[in-house]
């Protein structure tokens, strides 16, 4: 046998061991909460929409798996699950088993579907989830679970008990699988097992057993623990095989040997599952035997094997766990009657052992619980299980009584004890044996026993006894006894935990405690006697109730005996005491309310059983009134350059009048009345010099004082206060009291409004100032403000009006001017407005004075000059006058009133001049702006000047009226040289070219005209003509002369030099008409043939005046004189008819054919790529007059004509944004505007061409801009807009490089392309946008201690602006503002949180941290604008502080000598100690860091030899560095005020309902301490000092102290001089309502003996509540909304005041809707001091929910208000929905078509008729589908399908676009055989019989679109030759967009028989030949055509 420490516990001695099976899950199942099921989805499956019908299929999962079952929907179809949520109910097999992996099963698995978006019903669907084991399965692990099955089968079918062969047979073959699993041998142990009778004696015996041995004392559980110590292996242990070994006790008294003991322990026989039908596992008990002790235990072995050697631990279980449970109550250790006396009173106890080491097995937890055994022994363990964990606790030995020695008091008749209760578990019980005349009252029970009885009681019980008065006396004063418990053992459950693949086992048993057996009780019992007074009224004789007197043991009153009940109303009252003395003294404790206390003390002798009665009396308390009237008056004023502030005082005011009134019945303290409700006490009663009035000896009551006349200059309001006289208290002879009224002055409201002179709107940013009229007085009669000072100024704002704000004095004059036009505008001087501000009457709150100013605007005036860019002056024929120039808005030209807005948009023509003969115009009246002046056609002879001109006509301020301004317009004069070639016309082929011919040439408007119509060049002045100034030029060898450029104008040409034998040419003119300096006119030759020309048009960028080298650029020609196009034909490679003329590469064409003489149009078709279309047609006029070359090549004459284009342009918008500071809440509040100033660069981002693909010299493209050229620098204006106009076409990339003042840069860089958009967008626009973020500020101070320079936590300190924060002119912050509190952390650091804006702040500490002393220093912070790249500015400073000193000090309170040897202690108002030391004569103790404003106790442990200990001293530190004295000395009595303030605290929140609509939390609050709260203390009489000489310590009056409550609640006052004294609440806690009531405090003196009197009660105060309510409005209207549902949230964790969160952050407190009104007031009883947020949850059907969230924190408001109220409004927008019905080809707007929009019910929401504008609804509902619907198309158009649109939550334009085809005809002209037939002449004639077209055919067929659905007829109105007119042919357009095909066909016209003539060749003039071979031409041209059609219809084929 082989021993290891501990091992022994192993799977041993267990009463019933935990077996390791396979363990089944319990059951789960679903709780009934009284809900009833949803239905099936087939009973409801007909309400449901398509889209939420959920379906499950069934699921395989493997065994083993990981599988979610709640969230996991695998094959779970689920169409939508915005329309549906789905929820997992629950999973169950057949055996209602919850899901589990670990093994094969089939779940039925059940699932509600919960529609969302309708109110649809909620159902169940449900599938199968089959479990499966996809392993290899072994043939041993098969033959198992078979066998199990097998027996489970048997056992269900057979019952439990029954032993069949059959089962048997089973079972043998169960085991043999069994036996190889758990390797447990039975085969030596058959012949040795135990009978079942022997093993049912061993169980019982086992169940009944000692377990303690009253000897040694040793417990089994020391036996086991100690055979563990010793090594023993008991699992190794063989059948009958003993083990033995010494246990020793620690029961033996200390210092004595330790006892020991021999102990045994035997391993008994297996034993069967099968033999009780149960299973197919075995088990074996063990048997202990000790001293006394012979116990048994039992061991299991379930599926795992035996305990190894080894190390195991053994725990006692507490009573509470569920194995303790079963093993307690699943044995007899419960008690006989238990589980199987219940429940299977026929099992035999073998079968009862086996059942509960099942459920132990279950209880424990494991895995294998019910391994080996069959269903039905899992059954009944399962039923043993359920009931022992619902029994109670296992009970326990120990027993008490709550209170053993009770002693009797009086009730009514008899007397009693109070209630005990006896502590001891339920199952314990004791039996009192009562004395004779007691009986015992079981309150739990309810019954009382007989007097004298023996009764039985259980643990838990209350009772008490009773007995009649004369118990004492008849029987005996003391009941006394002691009891012996029912339970004499002590039950443990104990575990063996062996751990790895071994069993783990339990067991329990009882261990007897004699020392806990017994309880002592006893009772004593009293002796009584009876006393009785009378209270009256001592001046009426009234009878008084509610008197409380007090019966007390001395005469002095000091010792009370009883409190006796306050008296009735008959003024009697009695009590019962016990006699223990002779003599008693009666003392008057509580007065009747309204009544004086009597401090006269009365005797009484007692008699027992007799009563003895007194008559007393006392006096009724009156009081006195006193009205106070108060108001302000002028006692100064403080004059700066800003103006004046009136300084008012409050004042007591002489000669108010009030009446006073009964506010209720007033009565008498002895109940009789005095004043009736509304009885007039007093009238006119009136205040004098000081101000006040007091009516005395009024009755206690409530009065109404009603004022009736206001002081000279005051109004009167008709206020009334009610005033309670309330009772004092009983210490009071009179109530004193007082009420206060106050009077507003009489006050002036002066106001101003400023409007336009023309358009009378308001204007903002008029400033005017009110001035004294004369000198102003204060009250004394001193000057404090001069005459003509100015008092304020205002500026109006944008309703143009200005309120001043200035309190002005009342009774004198004052006038108000404007000092400063608002801008644009021009001061009104003239303008003053004086009034004089007197008193009208006391009814009068406020006297207005208001005045209207009117401004004229500043107007603008702009004058232009033009002059010649050469000479200044003009040249040749050309003109300076007729210019027009236009005058443009640069930006746009608002209105200055603010109101009438946009005058003139940006590139606006805002007036248009004309130059006079000097080259000048102007223009006046202009509004102020930016504008430009462009030339928008020339003079005469001048080019156009396309430079813009710009003019600033900004405001130069309010003292100019008009804003002048002058451009100069320099201009260039057209200018085209002319050339000539001279040829002799001598009839040769080629005519000689003459050399020297010379021409001379006059301005013809400078020649005079002779009499003969000739012109005279006597006096005339020739031009130059030559470079070199020659007025003559000559022709060359060639015969050729060119001039220099002419100015503008015609001149005469003569040929002024002939050649020899040459006559001159005559006189011809040359006209300067374009503007070609370089390019000479065309050649002039003389030639007699008829000119004509080819036309060459080049096109060009009118820019860069180059060729545009794109081809395919289309051109027409029209001739206008033929008024036809010009057609021409070309030959070669195919004869071709020109209808249109294209570009070439080079830019150019020129026409194949020439052109006659005469006047031509060239027409542009299309545009060339990157060009706008150029409509402004070009004419040219075919002449010899017209310039023109000949080719050198061809000899062609050509006529050049350039034909430009405009470019496409871009145009860049630059978007800046930032946030801009907007006001002041809780934090700083800014919002999203537009940024001026901020400045961006913009580059090309990659190489920008010239739009006419011209090349330079190295053969590339012509760059505008290289990639990463810098393109523009641009700054955002007053709408933080920048525009770049004339972009060329491409990529440029924006970036910000200058950021407005206040913002960081913004680094980012955003690209922008510009994309040919066609010849029509001659601008494409692109905007982009970028955002700065503000420059923020970083605050923070660090806190130091200045002696150590120690960081120090908890400073709080305010940070404040330097200066105003001013926000558009408004003041939103005034300087000097506290912004917020910053505490210093642990790591000294106060950090400020709030978003600052730029600007000056400084720090001041507001409370210094503890121990240290307050610092006035400032810390100035200088947060200005640190540039652009600075995002955030960081400021620190460090704040020192210095420490508390305290010097304390012990001496004599008579002679003041310091005293030695005192041991001294300071405590903190928590009671902690601060320091200890003992006095040292003439040496002060000093004590640092001791908290400023903190009170502490300096407390006397041991006094000096010969003195009284003294009472503590108490003292608050004071917030400076000095050092502060504290002194104790000898004491005399004094008094102690302690409040214990109260308050309500949050403790919980209860959630009432939620469902749509409605959610309500209730926040519960519960009542706790109030800290922080002030009282001051004032004397109510005279405290006079206690030897009567010395002089009084305080006046009645006087305020004595001001005390504040910690954090306990408790304020106190400690050493207060004996006497009366009230107090009043200052200053309450935070988050709490001032209460306002005076309190009475009695301190007088009581007797020698008390050192200290005491008053001590506890007072209340309300929350401040938080109200939040909602208004909901339709946005930019007065419109209210109902039905928005809204939501109150925690904007964060709301704990309670224990710090449990409560209410988790964005979690909704309260859900609520909208009434008619758009209210909504929320009822949540909010805690203060957090933060919550108001959010629209669903908006009004019609509008959009935006979601918006309204934070609020509801901070304290102070003490004086009862409630925070917050009040949002929320506004929505209605959804607007833009529909468009458009064509499908085009995309544009069709108008006629019927239209309509209807709902998901088939509601008509809206009809129309579609026009050229888009249709607009508003108010259609989020979330709901509508249908459009096209009830009839339009003219030529097709009905369109309906649309189904759902509204989107949005405010934006939701757009709906209905496009409709057009009808589409094909008609086809044919043959008999079907083909195309051309040449016949068709028309369609609808049915009105109108042609809608005519055509006639070729050989494709006609296409028609657009027919308007109905009827036609398609007639032939002529055939082609040879063919026959066809019948008409009806036919139908449907209303389909396909091709509808019509068919008409010809027949041949029948032949008939002819000749030909022979016919000559034609010849000249012989017209009939001419006209044959034409005809002749035309077959010819037909031919080729139809040779060209056939080949292309071949190609078609192929």
């Amino acid at each position: 046998m082989k021993f290891n420490t501990k091992r022994v516990i192993s799977g041993f001695l267990a009463a019933l061991t935990i077996a390791t099976s396979a363990i089944q899950p319990l059951p789960v199942l679903a709780a009934d909460n009284g809900s009833e099921k949803p239905p099936s989805y087939e009973s409801v499956k007909d309400l449901l929409d398509a889209d939420e019908v959920v379906t499950a299929k069934d699921l395989e999962i493997e065994m083993g798996a990981s599988f979610d079952i709640e969230k996991d929907f695998s094959n779970i179809e689920i169409p939508d699950s915005k329309k549906v949520k789905v929820t997992f109910e629950e999973a169950m097999n057949d055996q209602n088993e919850s899901f589990v992996t670990d093994h094969e099963d089939t779940y039925k698995a059940v699932y509600y579907v919960e529609p969302q978006t309708t109110k649809h019903p909620t159902y169940q669907i449900n599938r199968k989830i089959i479990v499966k084991d996809t392993r290899d399965k072994s043939v041993s692990s098969t033959e198992v679970s078979q066998s199990e099955t097998q027996t489970e089968n048997q056992s269900d079918s057979g019952g439990g008990d029954e032993e069949s062969a059959e089962d048997g047979e089973a079972d043998s073959e169960n085991q043999a699988a069994v036996d190889k699993e758990t390797e447990v041998s039975t085969e030596d142990t058959e012949s040795e097992n135990l009978t079942d009778q022997e093993f049912d004696e061993l169980i019982e015996a086992s169940e009944t057993q000692d377990t303690v041995d009253e000897e040694s004392g040793l417990s089994l559980s020391d036996v086991l623990l100690q055979a563990g110590e010793q090594g023993i292996d008991l699992t190794a242990m063989e059948e009958g095989e003993t083990v033995t070994f010494t246990a020793e006790s620690d029961a033996i008294a200390l210092f004595s040997a330790r006892a020991s003991q021999n102990v045994s322990i035997t391993r008994g026989s297996w034993y069967r599952y099968a033999d009780y039908g149960l299973g197919s596992y075995l088990t074996a008990p063990y048997y202990v035997k000790f001293g006394n002790i012979s116990a048994t235990a039992y061991c299991v072995q379930p599926s795992k094997t035996g305990p190894d050697d080894g190390t195991y631990t053994v725990t006692k279980l507490s009573d509470g766990k569920t194995l303790a449970k079963v093993c307690y109550y699943g044995t007899k250790a419960s008690g006989d009657e238990g589980f199987f006396a219940e429940k299977h009173p026929d099992f035999s106890t073998g079968k009862r052992f086996i059942i509960t080491h099942l459920a132990a097995a279950y209880a424990n937890g494991s895995s294998d619980a019910f391994s080996g055994a069959n269903a039905t022994g899992k059954s009944l363990a399962m039923e043993l299980y359920n009931y022992c964990v619902n029994q109670p606790e296992i009970p326990d030995v120990a027993m008490s009584f709550s209170n053993a020695n009770v002693k009797a008091y009086m009730d009514g008749n008899g007397q009693r004890t109070q209630e005990v209760t006896f502590n001891a578990d339920k199952l314990q019980t004791i039996t009192f044996k009562l004395p004779s005349g007691v009986k015992l009252h079981n309150v739990t029970t309810g019954k009382t026993s007989a007097a004298g009885a023996s009764v039985d009681i259980c643990g838990g019980t209350k009772f008490y006894l009773s007995a009649p008065i004369t118990q004492a006396e008849d029987v005996n004063a003391v009941f006394s006894t002691t009891m012996k418990g029912s339970i004499t053992k002590d039950y443990s459950a104990y575990k063996i935990t062996t751990g790895g693949s071994t069993q783990d086992m339990a067991f329990v048993f009882g261990e007897g405690v004699d020392s806990e057996a017994y309880a002592n009780f006893s009772a004593e019992w009293v002796k009584m006697a009876t006393v009785e007074i009378e209270k009256k009224d001592d001046a009426s004789g009234k009878n008084l109730a509610g008197a409380v007197y007090g019966i007390y043991k001395d005469a002095a009153c000091t010792q009370l005996i009883t409190e006796m009940p306050a008296t009735d109303s008959k003024g009697a009252s009695s009590v019962t005491i016990e006699k223990t003395q002779d003599v008693v003294y009666l003392k008057e404790i509580t007065a009747p309310k309204n009544y004086v206390l009597n401090t006269s003390a009365v005797n009484v002798t007692l008699k027992i059983g007799s009563t003895t009665t007194k008559t007393v009396t006392d006096k009724e308390q009156l009081a006195e009134l006193t009205v106070y009237k108060e108001g302000e008056m002028l006692t100064g004023a403080t004059v700066t350059d800003d103006g004046v502030a009136f300084q008012y005082s409050k004042q007591k005011l002489k000669g108010a009048t009030y009446n006073v009134y009964a506010y209720e019945n007033i009565y008498a303290g002895d109940g009789s009345l005095v004043y009736g409700k509304g009885a007039l006490v007093k009238e006119n009663l009136t205040t004098g010099d000081a101000g006040s009035a007091t009516l005395k000896k009024l009755h206690l009551g409530k009065y109404e004082v009603v004022e009736t006349g206001a002081p000279k200059n005051y109004v009167n309001t008709g206020e009334s206060k009610v005033v309670t006289l309330s009772y004092a208290g009983q210490n009071a002879e009179t109530v004193f009291d007082s009420v206060t009224f106050t009077n507003a002055r009489q006050k002036a409201k002066v106001s101003v409004e400023k409007v336009d002179t023309d358009t009378r709107n308001p204007l903002s940013g008029g400033k005017y100032a009110i001035f004294a009229s004369s000198d102003i007085k204060d009250m004394n009669g001193n000057v404090i403000v001069k005459k003509d000072t100015k008092i304020e100024t205002a500026t109006t704002g944008n309703d143009g009006s200005a309120t001043f704000t200035a309190d002005l004095p009342i009774n004198y004059g004052y006038y108000v001017k404007e000092v400063q036009a608002p801008d644009n505008y021009f001061r009104n001087s003239n303008d003053v407005y004086a009034f004089q501000f007197d008193y009208t009457n006391e009814k009068e709150a406020e006297v207005a004075f208001s005045h209207t100013f009117a401004n004229e605007r500043v107007d603008a005036e702009i004058q232009l000059i033009k002059v010649d860019k050469e000479t200044g002056k003009t040249q040749g024929d050309a003109k300076l006058s007729g210019a027009v120039y236009g005058l443009y808005a640069r930006e746009d030209i608002m209105h200055p009133d603010g109101a009438t807005g946009v005058l003139y948009k940006a590139g606006t023509q805002v007036a248009v001049m004309e130059t006079d003969e000097e080259g000048k115009a102007s223009v006046q009246g202009l509004y102020l702006g930016k504008y430009y002046i462009k030339e928008i056609s020339p003079s005469e002879g001048y080019l156009l000047d396309e430079t813009e001109y710009d003019l600033d006509m900004s405001f130069e301020g309010d003292l100019v009226k008009t804003v002048k301004k002058t451009a100069t317009s320099k201009e260039q004069v057209i200018k085209q040289p002319f050339q000539v070639i001279k040829a002799a016309n001598n009839g040769k082929t080629d005519a000689d070219l003459l050399k020297g011919a010379g021409f001379t040439a006059y301005l013809e408007s400078s020649l005079k005209v002779n009499a003969d119509g000739s012109y005279d060049y006597t006096s005339a002045t020739p031009v130059a003509l030559t470079v070199d100034g020659k007025t003559e030029m000559f022709t060359d060898a060639k015969g050729y002369a060119c001039s220099i450029a002419l100015p503008y104008g015609t001149y005469v040409v003569r040929e002024t030099t002939t050649p020899h034998n040459y006559t001159p040419v005559e006189d011809f003119k040359v006209t300067i008409s374009e503007n070609h300096p370089n390019e000479p006119q065309i050649w002039r030759v003389l030639l007699d043939k008829e000119f004509e020309a080819k036309l060459k048009i080049i096109k060009a960028d009118d820019e860069t005046k180059q060729s545009v080298l794109l081809a395919n650029t289309e051109f027409k020609i029209y001739d206008l004189d033929r008024e036809k196009y010009v057609e021409q034909v070309t030959t070669y490679p195919v004869t071709k008819v020109h209808k249109s003329y294209f570009t070439d590469a080079s830019g150019y064409l020129i026409l194949p054919n020439n052109l006659k003489i005469g006047h031509y149009r060239i027409e542009e078709v299309t545009a060339p790529d990157g060009y706008t279309i150029n409509q402004n047609y070009a004419e040219i006029q075919v002449d010899s007059n017209t310039a023109y070359r000949t080719d050198s090549v061809s000899n062609d004459v050509i006529i050049e004509a350039v034909y430009e284009n405009h470019p496409v342009k871009g145009e860049l918008t630059i978007q800046k944004d930032g946030e801009v500071l907007k006001g002041f809440g809780e934090d700083f509040e800014y919002e999203k505007e537009s940024l001026k100033g901020a400045q961006f660069n913009v580059y090309a981002s990659e190489d920008i061409y010239t739009p006419d693909h011209q090349k330079a010299e190295d053969g590339k493209r012509n760059v505008i801009y290289a990639k990463d050229t810098l393109v523009a620098t641009v700054t955002t204006d007053e709408n933080g807009k920048a525009v770049i106009e004339d972009l060329p076409l491409g990529k440029y990339r924006v970036e910000e490089v200058k950021a407005p003042y206040g913002f960081a840069l913004n680094t980012s860089v955003k690209e922008v392309n510009f994309a040919y958009a066609g010849q029509d967008v001659p601008v494409v626009k692109e905007t982009v946008s970028f955002t700065d973020e503000r420059q923020k500020v970083s605050l923070r101070v660090e806190k130091q201690d200045a002696e150590t320079g120690n960081v120090v936590g908890g400073a709080v300190f305010g940070i404040y602006n330097a200066e105003s924060i001013v926000v558009d002119g408004k003041v939103i912050v005034k300087a000097d503002t506290l912004l917020q509190k910053m505490t210093s952390d642990e790591n000294g650091q106060a950090v400020c949180t709030l978003d600052l804006p730029l600007g000056k702040y400084y720090v001041k500490e507001l409370e210094a941290p503890a121990g240290f002393v307050s610092s006035d220093e400032v810390l100035d912070f200088d947060a200005s604008y640190q540039g652009q790249d600075v995002k955030v500015i960081t400021l620190k400073s460090i704040k020192k502080n210095e420490p508390t000193i305290v010097s304390v000090t012990k001496s004599d309170i008579t002679t003041g000598v310091e005293l030695d040897g005192a041991y001294l202690t300071v405590l903190d108002k928590d009671n902690n100690v601060i320091d200890q030391w003992t006095s040292v004569k003439d040496e002060p103790h000093v004590i640092k860091y001791l908290v400023a404003g903190e009170t502490y106790t300096l407390r006397e442990t041991f006094a000096p030899y010969g003195y009284l200990k003294t009472t503590d001293v108490t003292f608050t530190v004071s917030d400076t560095a000095e050092v502060q004295p504290v002194e104790m000395k000898d004491e005399v009595p004094t008094g102690l005020l302690i409040i214990n303030k109260k308050g309500e605290f949050l403790d919980s929140v209860t959630l009432v309902s939620k469902i749509k609509g409605i959610v309500e939390h209730i926040f519960n609050y519960i009542t706790g301490n109030l800290t922080e709260v002030t009282f001051d203390v004032f004397a109510e009489e005279d405290i006079k000092a206690a030897d009567g000489v010395s002089e009084d310590y305080y006046k009645a009056g006087d305020k004595v102290a001001t005390i504040v409550t910690d954090e306990n609640g408790i304020a106190s006052l400690e050493n207060l001089p004996l006497g009366k004294y009230y107090v009043k609440e200052v200053k309450t806690a935070h988050g709490y309502v001032l209460d306002e009531e005076i309190r009475h405090i009695d301190l007088t003196y009581r007797d020698q003996d008390t050192p200290v009197v005491t008053f001590n009660e506890e007072w209340q105060n309300h929350r401040q509540r938080v109200e939040v309510s909602v208004l909901k409005k339709e946005k930019g209207s007065d419109r209210v909304l109902e039905g928005g549902v809204f939501g109150l949230f925690a904007a964060e964790d709301i704990v309670s005041f224990s710090g449990e969160v409560l209410i988790e952050k964005d979690e909704i407190i309260e859900l609520k809707t909208t009434d008619a009104e758009g209210k909504i007031d929320f009822i949540a009883d909010l805690p203060q001091d957090a933060k919550y947020y108001v959010k629209e949850m669903y908006a009004p059907d019609g509008f959009v929910n935006s979601e918006e969230v309204q934070e609020f924190t509801a901070e304290y408001a102070g003490d004086s208000e009862k409630a925070i109220q917050f009040a949002f409004t929320f506004e929505d927008e209605p959804t607007t929905v833009e529909i468009t019905k458009t064509a499908l080809t085009t995309g544009k707007e069709i108008p006629g078509c019927k239209l309509k929009v209807t709902d998901e019910n088939d509601h008509v929401v809206d009809e129309w008729t579609s026009t050229e504008e888009a249709h607009v609804i508003k108010e259609l509902v989020v979330g709901k589908k509508y249908t459009l619907t096209e009830t009839k198309p339009a003219d030529g158009f097709v009905t369109a399908e309906s649309i189904e649109f759902t509204i989107e939550n949005t405010a934006d334009v939701q757009k709906v676009e209905m496009k409709d085809d057009v009808t589409k005809v094909e008609i086809s002209k044919q043959d008999i055989s079907g083909k195309e037939l051309p040449g016949a002449k068709l028309s369609i004639i609808d049915a009105n019989g109108k042609v809608v077209e005519s055509w006639t055919s070729t050989e494709e067929a006609h296409y028609i679109e657009m027919l308007p659905v109905g009827k036609y007829t398609l007639r032939e109105e002529s055939a082609p030759e040879g063919f026959q007119i066809a019948e008409e042919v009806e036919f139908e357009v449907l209303d389909t967009g396909k091709v509808q095909h019509v068919v008409m066909v010809d027949e041949v016209v029948p032949e008939t028989p002819h000749t030909t003539e022979k016919t000559d060749a034609p010849k000249t003039g012989d017209e009939t030949n001419l006209a044959l071979w034409l005809f002749m031409l035309g077959l010819g041209v037909c031919g080729i055509s139809a040779a060209v059609a056939v080949r292309v219809r071949r190609k078609k084929n192929k």
